[in-house]
C-alpha cells in the first residue's frame, strides 16, 4: 500500500507543492530541503496513485525552474555541444592528472541523461551523466557555478532520468575520475516518470521497453549485435549481386508457408486481406520477371503460438538465385554464417544459450544427416513408401506411438513427419546441421530430388536444435505445382489451417516460365539469440508482442474470483 501525503514548503522565495510518498517506510523527493535517495520498486510503477503524484510534483517543479530561470524547457532549437561524452572521455582521459582542473580553458559543453545523483552536501553533488552507452561524472560545486539561486534550485529538483546540458571545467576528481565541473546545468527534458533502480519482471519490461533501456542498458547489446548482422548480411549479398527488394504485406492471397496467417480487411476495397507469412512467391515471381538474384529482408507474420523462439511478428531474409540449386545454397550457408559471426562476434564458436558449457562451431563445412534415412535408422524401420498418401497416417501414427511421439490432431502426413522430426531429428543438431533431403509431403514448393521421386531437394540448417534456415530448388513445372496446391487443400480439409492455398496468380506466372531456381530462407531473430547468447527471442526484438497490462489486470481478477468461488 503506497500513502500519499502533500505538503507545501518554501524553497527560496517560491511556494510550490511537493509530494512525499511512503511506502514501507521509503520516501521519494525531497523533505526538509534536502534530497532523499530514491528508492523505486517495480510495483510502484504499476500504482496509478503513485504515478499521478509523481507526475503532478515534477510538472510543479518544473514549472518553478521555468520561473527562476531563464532558461526553457523542451527547447526546439539545436544544441551547440562542444563534445559527446565519448568524445570527451576519449580526448580527457589520458590528458589530466587526479585532481587537476583545466581552469584556463574554454567550457566544454556535453549533454545526456542523467544515471544517478549523490549528495555530498549543500555545497556539492554529484551527477552520473550517460549518452551513447558512456558515463561522465559531474561535480556539481557551488564555488564554481555561476548562479548560486540557479544551483540551490538544481540541488532540489533534479532527478533520475532528467535529460540535460552542462558547460563547465574539464577535471579529474583526487580519486582519478574524469569529470565536468560546470559552470551551468540546463534542462532540457524533464523526466517525469520515475526510473527504478532495478527492472526485472520481463512482462514490465518488454510491455515499456524505454524503461527497460534505461535501466537495463546492458540489454542494448542484442540489438547492437543484430544491427552488424543485417548489415554485414545485406552488404555480403550485395556484393554477390543480389538485388534488394520489397514486395507486398498485404495480400489477397497468401502462401510460401504452412502457417496461419493473419487477417484483416480493406473498407477502400472491400475486401479481405492477409499479412504475409513469406514474400517467396512474390520473389520467385520476379525471377520469372527477369530479375535472376534477388533478396528480401523484412516481416513476416504468422498467428501462431508464443514461446522462447517464436513471435508472431518476426523478420527473415529471403534470397533467389536463378539457375542454382539447393546443392549451392548449402556452399553459401555456410560461407555466409561462418563469415558473418566473424565479423559479429570475433570467432566461429560461441557458447548454446540454453547450455553455456556447450561450445557451437561455426567454422565450415557443417554436418549433414538424411532426413527418411536418419529417422529410419533412429526407429529401426523402414517408413511407408509413399509418404504423401492418406493410406500412410496409420503406419506413422502407430510408429509415434511405439516411439512415445505425441502427434496431436489434424493427422496429416505433413503434420506427423513433422513432429517425428521435432522428436528424433532435431535434438541431434546442437553444432550446425544441415537436415536433407524432406519427404515430398512437407514440401510443396520444392522439386522433386533428382534421384528419389518421393524425396525434394530441400535441406533444412538446425543450430542449437532450432531451425535457422529453409531452402530447396523451387519447383518450376505449374502442373506439378497446382497438383501440389491441389494436395495442401485436401490438408486443410482435414482440418489442417496452415496448408497453403492454391494461387492462381502465381501459378499463372509460372506458366511463363521460371528458370532453374534455388530459394533461401533464414531467420534473422533466432540467428541473434545465438550470436548475442540470449536465451528468448523477446530480447533481440526491440517491441516483442504482449498483452497491455490492463488486459492482464483482468486476467488476474478474473482468476481470483474463479479461485474464491471454488472455495466456497
Amino acid at each position: 500500500m503506497i500513502r500519499i501525503l502533500k505538503q507545501s514548503v518554501k524553497p527560496l522565495n517560491s511556494t510550490f507543492v511537493k509530494t512525499l510518498i511512503v511506502n514501507n517506510s521509503r520516501r521519494f523527493f525531497t523533505q526538509n530541503n534536502k534530497i532523499i535517495k530514491e528508492e523505486i520498486n517495480e510495483e510502484d510503477l504499476e500504482s496509478t496513485a503513485y504515478l499521478e503524484q509523481y507526475h503532478h510534483s515534477r510538472d510543479e517543479m518544473m514549472k518553478q525552474y521555468q520561473k527562476e530561470t531563464p532558461n526553457r524547457i523542451y527547447s526546439a532549437e539545436s544544441r551547440n555541444l562542444s563534445h559527446s561524452i565519448p568524445q570527451f572521455r576519449e580526448i580527457y582521459q589520458d590528458h589530466l592528472k587526479p585532481g587537476e582542473k583545466l581552469i584556463e580553458v574554454n567550457p566544454v559543453t556535453v549533454a545526456g541523461r542523467i544515471k544517478s545523483i549523490r549528495i555530498s552536501s549543500a555545497k556539492l553533488f554529484f551527477i552520473d551523466l550517460i549518452q551513447d552507452d558512456k558515463s561522465l561524472q559531474l561535480m556539481v560545486d557551488l564555488k564554481f557555478y555561476e548562479n548560486t539561486s540557479e544551483y540551490q534550485l538544481l540541488h532540489q529538483i533534479l532527478r533520475k532520468g532528467d535529460i540535460i546540458e552542462c558547460s563547465g571545467i574539464p577535471a579529474k576528481s583526487k580519486l582519478g575520475e574524469l569529470s565536468i565541473i560546470p559552470k551551468s546545468i540546463q534542462i532540457l527534458t524533464p523526466c517525469l516518470r520515475p526510473i527504478p533502480l532495478k527492472l526485472q519482471n520481463k512482462e514490465m519490461r518488454y510491455r515499456n521497453r524505454p524503461l527497460d533501456f534505461i535501466v537495463n542498458p546492458s540489454i542494448k547489446n542484442a540489438f547492437l549485435i543484430r544491427s552488424k548482422m543485417i548489415s554485414f548480411l545485406r552488404n555480403y549479398l550485395v556484393d554477390k549481386e543480389f538485388i534488394e527488394v520489397d514486395t507486398p504485406i498485404l495480400s489477397t492471397n497468401v502462401g510460401g508457408a504452412n502457417a496461419k496467417p493473419f487477417k484483416t480487411h480493406s473498407n477502400s476495397l472491400n475486401l479481405d486481406l492477409f499479412l504475409r507469412i513469406s514474400p517467396e512467391l512474390f520473389l520467385k515471381q520476379l525471377v520469372i520477371s527477369g530479375f535472376d538474384k534477388v533478396f528480401e529482408i523484412g516481416k513476416q507474420f504468422r498467428n501462431e503460438g508464443i514461446d522462447l523462439t517464436h513471435n508472431p511478428e518476426f523478420t527473415t531474409c529471403e534470397l533467389y538465385q536463378a539457375y542454382a540449386d539447393y546443392n549451392s545454397l548449402v556452399l553459401l550457408t555456410e560461407d555466409l554464417l561462418s563469415k558473418m559471426i566473424l565479423h559479429t562476434v570475433g570467432s566461429y564458436k560461441i557458447p548454446l544459450p540454453s547450455n553455456p558449457e556447450i561450445e557451437i562451431d561455426f567454422k565450415p563445412p557443417f554436418q549433414k544427416i538424411n532426413f527418411i534415412d536418419k529417422i529410419q535408422e533412429l526407429i529401426g524401420e523402414k517408413l511407408p513408401e509413399d509418404l504423401t498418401s492418406y493410406d500412410s497416417i496409420p503406419t506413422l501414427l502407430d510408429i509415434c506411438h511405439r516411439h512415445s511421439i505425441h502427434c496431436k490432431p489434424p493427422h496429416t502426413p505433413t503434420r506427423i513427419l513433422d513432429e517425428m522430426a521435432s522428436h528424433l531429428l532435431e535434438p541431434l543438431c546442437i553444432q550446425p546441421t544441415f537436415i536433407m533431403d524432406h519427404p515430398l509431403a512437407m514440401s510443396p514448393l520444392a522439386k522433386i530430388h533428382r534421384s528419389n521421386n518421393q524425396r525434394t531437394e530441400r535441406f533444412e540448417l538446425f543450430v542449437g536444435g532450432k531451425e535457422l534456415v529453409n531452402a530447396y530448388s523451387e519447383l518450376n513445372d505449374p502442373k506439378e505445382q497446382r497438383k501440389r496446391f491441389l494436395a495442401q487443400s485436401q490438408d486443410r480439409i482435414e482440418g489442417d489451417e496452415e496448408a497453403q492455398i492454391l494461387d492462381e496468380q502465381y501459378c499463372n506466372a509460372l506458366e511463363l516460365g521460371l528458370p532453374p531456381t534455388a530459394g533461401w530462407g533464414l531467420g534473422i531473430d533466432r540467428l541473434c539469440m545465438l550470436f548475442s547468447n540470449t536465451p528468448t527471442i523477446k530480447d533481440v526484438i526491440l517491441f516483442p508482442t504482449t498483452k497491455p497490462l490492463q488486459s492482464v489486470q483482468q486476467q488476474q481478477q478474473q482468476a481470483s474470483q474463479q479461485s474464491q468461488n471454488k472455495s466456497k
